[in-house]
């Protein structure tokens, strides 16, 4: 069986599995777009406060793949169009605007399924020099001939059941000689690391899933109160199911597991990101940046800060067994010549 279709089909069955259980009709495909688009839309009131320590720390993320590309690629293109897939509040965008590139970005097209999230991605957008234009939708929702010297997917690969697929639309998208940057997915490659696993055990005493970890404690002792007791509450989860509920695409309220196992399907899946695999689904692409962080189970700004010098030297040094990872890959111009391997 080629590279990454059994995990396609495991996708597929996982979503199947809980539509059957609660009443969905449809295909997995239709129901997982569903799940998607009500649990960011209603995330989104709360997303930037829930993910501080993203934008605290991600920053710095991006500032690294940019150097990394720039010095591995020094002729980058001097007008850049951006593509940022799943850009849910702008943070991707935002911050690549502050890198060394940044001035070098004249268009943005926002891309998300979420129509709150587009419409904070909008607000935050204008304030940014380069004008921006939102899309929503899939990646067929653009207009037909984009092309982008630059694409990002922060935070979204995760997300994604079919991802040969996904990344054979990113190909499509990409200009000749372009880059693709992907970041804060979980680090397939190293999710049973050993050094890994003794690091975050000296942060938290407790492994907590890692959708657990974007949220705190309180909200996470709150959700598993409503699994044993079937109360709901205000928070985005609760009003995700009430919704489905309400709009007739589920006959039962799911399981906080359920939706997690939905919307962040290759965490719940424990395979994570693999840069190995991607490395057989972007045939036409050279790695020019391979980079892990994350290396105590959470990010820098949220880390004790008589850990945090570790985890800066661990990032300076290029390890690559955090939770998290990140990736710069350069689309091929016929008859180029190889870069080195990442």
């Amino acid at each position: 069986m080629p590279a990454g279709l059994q995990s396609v089909s495991e996708a597929r069955s996982t979503i199947r599995g809980i539509m059957d259980r609660h009443g969905a009709r449809g295909s997995p495909e239709e129901f997982h777009q569903s799940v998607n688009v009500l649990f960011h839309d209603f995330e989104s009131e709360i997303y930037d406060q829930g993910h501080r320590d993203m934008w605290e720390s991600l920053p710095r993320q991006f500032e690294l793949l940019a150097g990394d590309w720039l010095r591995r690629d020094p002729h980058a293109p001097a007008e850049i169009r951006l593509l940022d897939i799943g850009c849910g509040t702008g943070l991707a965008s935002d911050c690549l605007l502050k890198t060394a590139i940044g001035g070098n970005i004249k268009t943005i097209d926002l891309l998300d399924t979420s129509r709150s999230m587009l419409q904070r991605a909008s607000e935050r957008a204008s304030g940014w020099k380069a004008p921006a234009i939102c899309h929503e939708g899939l990646l067929n929702a653009l207009p037909p001939g984009r092309q982008y010297e630059l694409i990002v997917a922060c935070s979204v690969l995760h997300h994604v059941p079919d991802l040969p697929a996904f990344l054979g639309g990113v190909r499509g998208l990409q200009a000749p000689g372009g880059v693709f940057l992907h970041l804060q997915d979980p680090n397939g490659d190293f999710l049973d690391d050993a050094e890994l696993r003794q690091r975050t055990a000296r942060v938290s005493r407790r492994l907590l899933p890692e959708w657990a970890c974007r949220f705190t404690p309180r909200r996470i002792f709150g959700r598993i109160h409503r699994d044993l007791t079937g109360k709901q509450g205000q928070d985005f989860v609760s009003k995700t199911n009430r919704a489905l509920l309400e709009k007739g695409i589920v006959t039962t309220l799911l399981s906080v597991h359920e939706i997690f196992s939905i919307t962040d399907i290759h965490v719940q899946d424990g395979e994570g990101i693999s840069i190995s695999r991607m490395e057989s689904w972007l045939p036409d692409y050279e790695c020019l940046s391979r980079r892990s962080y994350g290396f105590f189970g959470m990010l820098h700004s949220a880390l004790p800060r008589r850990r945090q010098p570790m985890e800066e030297e661990l990032i300076a040094r290029q390890a690559l067994n955090g939770l998290h990872i990140a990736a710069a890959w350069k689309l091929r111009i016929p008859a180029q010549r190889a870069l080195t391997p990442c």
